[in-house]
């Protein structure tokens, strides 16, 4: 399979899906979402009124959700697969075609594909923020186990980036998908896997998210686009490095919480960022990501990212009581850590998460604030 995704952008260029599939090889496909944007989807392409749909599948992806998905995709005789949505969507589509490929669930569970399945992927972000549209990993839940599966033939392989699909969104998930974006970005530059190349993305998205957040929730077209483009960026750069801790420790907050992905990973960036400033073998890099988002001290980005937390008046959970914050701690599979720049025991992991959740003073706040605020002025 080629490492080459076609790529249409612009804003409105969902009308131009027919020639992208035409493109793919796409006659007769299968489509994953849910409204509204399957009817947004089907009006701007007439064409595919009379396509298969399926939208049988949880927030979370559950691997038993696509068994009818996969079944449905032969029934119906189709050639390809069409998602529009946010990652869930995606990800579903990904693992339909997984399914295709193989008949041994333990196979797609374990990634252990032949990838050789004619089955073309167009996905069509409705959010900014998870990238999925970049990558080839999925998220699964089997018996709520999360599970990665990840195989270059799951990658799509085309990716329309039209953003008047965001327009609709809720405030929170425009938030919480933006922060996703920009965690991502900051992952990725400081993972151990980072290259070159996926240095030139974490930046792009990093910079996009940073210089377009205000306009982007103020109701600004031009931002949407740039937002949109960031979070591609942002999974072209976790498709070469992959997530480290703040991703690996986001998932039972979500869970246990109900915080929205984004706004999970975001909790406890700023305080993995502090704990490593310190530490000698981090110095480069982060001299180098500090100086790539313009700050003049390393000391400055937690600062930043705490500000914009509390100016978008993203809820900060109280400190859990030692029972929860050992469940948090636990939970985290130290198998994802091995991205991180650092080594975390469990208690460095327990740790993160009490003073990720303990409140700042007043002064300190206001100073997070100050920094994000002068930040993101007009000059």
């Amino acid at each position: 399979m080629s490492n080459y995704q076609k790529v249409i952008r612009g804003r409105d260029s969902l009308g131009k899906l027919r020639e992208m599939a035409d493109k793919t090889g796409i006659r007769k496909p299968m489509i994953i979402g849910t409204e509204p944007l399957i009817g947004t989807l089907m009006k701007k392409n007439p064409w595919l009124l009379s396509a298969s749909v399926f939208s049988d599948f949880h927030a979370n992806p559950d691997l038993a959700d696509t068994k009818a998905g996969a079944a449905l995709y032969m029934k119906a005789n189709c050639d390809g697969l069409i998602s529009v949505g946010g990652g869930s969507s995606i990800d579903t589509a990904k693992t339909i075609k997984a399914r295709l490929d193989t008949a041994d669930e333990e196979a797609v569970i374990g990634s252990k594909l032949e990838g050789r399945i004619q089955c073309p992927h167009i996905a069509i972000p409705g959010t900014a923020g998870t990238g999925s549209e970049a990558t080839q990993t999925a998220v699964m839940y089997v018996n709520g186990r999360k599970v990665s599966l990840n195989h270059i033939s799951l990658r799509p392989d085309g990716v329309i980036l039209d953003a008047s699909l965001l327009d609709s969104l809720p405030l929170y998930h425009k938030k919480s998908c933006a922060l996703d974006a920009l965690s991502q970005g900051i992952e990725s530059y400081w993972s151990i896997s980072s290259t070159d190349d996926s240095k030139v993305h974490a930046f792009l998205a990093i910079i996009g998210v940073l210089d377009n957040l205000k306009a982007y929730l103020a109701g600004d077209p031009h931002a949407a686009e740039e937002m949109l483009d960031a979070s591609y960026q942002s999974g072209k750069a976790i498709q070469i490095t992959r997530t480290t801790a703040a991703h690996a420790m986001s998932y039972m907050l979500t869970k246990k919480l109900g915080l929205a992905h984004g706004h999970a990973c975001m909790i406890t960036l700023p305080v993995l960022w502090e704990m490593m400033q310190d530490r000698e073998e981090m110095q480069e890099v982060l001299k180098d990501l500090s100086a790539k988002m313009r700050l003049g001290d390393v000391r400055m980005g937690p600062k930043l990212l705490k500000g914009i937390l509390y100016d978008l008046e993203m809820e900060i959970p109280p400190v859990p009581d030692e029972g929860i914050l050992e469940e948090l701690a636990c939970s985290v599979n130290t198998e994802r850590l091995n991205n991180h720049p650092v080594k975390m025991n469990g208690a460095e992991i327990k740790q993160a998460y009490r003073r990720a959740m303990t409140p700042l003073r007043e002064n300190e706040k206001q100073a997070c604030l100050d920094i994000w605020r002068y930040y993101g002025r007009e000059s």
